[in-house]
C-alpha cells in the first residue's frame, strides 16, 4: 500500500483521469447540440415536418400581431439557425411542406432565400385554382417582409394591416426584387415585428451587431 508523498501523487493522477473520463463522456452531447447539427441531422428535422401538420400563421389583433404557431420540429429548425437555410431551400418545390419551409426561411434565411421564396409562390391564376397557394403566399409574405424589411405587402413593423397587393403578391415581390437585387443588403438594425422570429437569424445577428 502506497504512503506519503507518493500516495498523494497517485491520488492526484487518479482524480485527473476521472475528470478526463467525465469530460469525454459529455463530449458527444456537446457535438450533437442544436447549433452544430450535421446536414444529415437537418435533413431529418426537415422531414419531420411531414409528420406535424402546421396550422399556419394567425393575425390575432388589430394593430397587427402575428402568431406563427410553430410546431416542435419547426422550432428545432429555427434553433439550429442559419445552417438550415441550405437544406430548406431544397424543399421550396415540395408541395407537402413548402409553406413550412418558406416560413422557416423567413427566420433563418438571408438574401439567398429571397428569389427562391418568390419563385415558390402561387401566381394570380394559381391562387384561383389551388387553395393551398394562399397559405404558401401568406407564409412567403411574412418571410420576405421579415428578411427584407420591405413594405411590399404591409408595414414591416406591424401596425394596422393593409394588404397592398392582395390579388397577386408574387408579381409585386418579383417587381421589387428586380429593382433591388443588385444592391440589396439585409439591414439588421431595422425593426421587424413578427412574433416567434426574434432570437433567430436576423435577430441574432442584430444582437451581435
Amino acid at each position: 500500500m502506497f504512503r506519503g508523498p507518493f500516495a498523494k501523487s497517485i491520488s492526484s493522477i487518479l482524480i485527473g483521469l476521472i475528470l478526463v473520463a467525465i469530460c469525454a463522456a459529455g463530449s458527444p452531447q456537446t457535438n450533437t447540440a442544436l447549433g452544430s447539427r450535421s446536414e444529415a441531422d437537418i435533413e431529418a428535422l426537415v422531414n419531420q415536418l411531414r409528420l406535424h401538420p402546421w396550422a399556419g400563421p394567425q393575425n390575432i389583433t388589430n394593430p397587427t400581431h402575428w402568431l406563427l404557431n410553430f410546431t416542435e420540429p419547426m422550432q428545432k429548425i429555427l434553433e439550429v439557425g442559419a445552417p438550415t437555410q441550405k437544406v430548406l431551400l431544397r424543399y421550396t418545390g415540395d408541395a407537402e411542406i413548402r409553406d413550412q419551409g418558406i416560413i422557416l426561411l423567413g427566420g433563418v434565411g438571408d438574401e439567398h432565400s429571397i428569389e427562391p421564396i418568390i419563385n415558390a409562390m402561387g401566381d394570380k391564376e394559381g391562387i384561383k385554382s389551388n387553395p393551398a397557394a394562399g397559405k404558401v403566399n401568406l407564409a412567403a409574405n411574412l418571410a420576405l417582409t421579415n428578411i427584407t424589411a420591405a413594405e411590399v405587402i404591409w408595414h414591416r413593423g406591424g401596425g394596422i394591416s393593409v394588404d397592398r397587393c392582395p390579388d397577386d403578391p408574387k408579381s409585386c415581390w418579383s417587381d421589387w426584387w428586380r429593382q433591388n437585387k443588385d444592391h440589396f443588403q439585409i439591414d439588421v438594425t431595422v425593426n421587424r415585428n413578427y412574433s416567434n422570429y426574434p432570437n433567430y437569424g436576423i435577430y441574432k445577428r442584430r444582437n451581435e451587431h
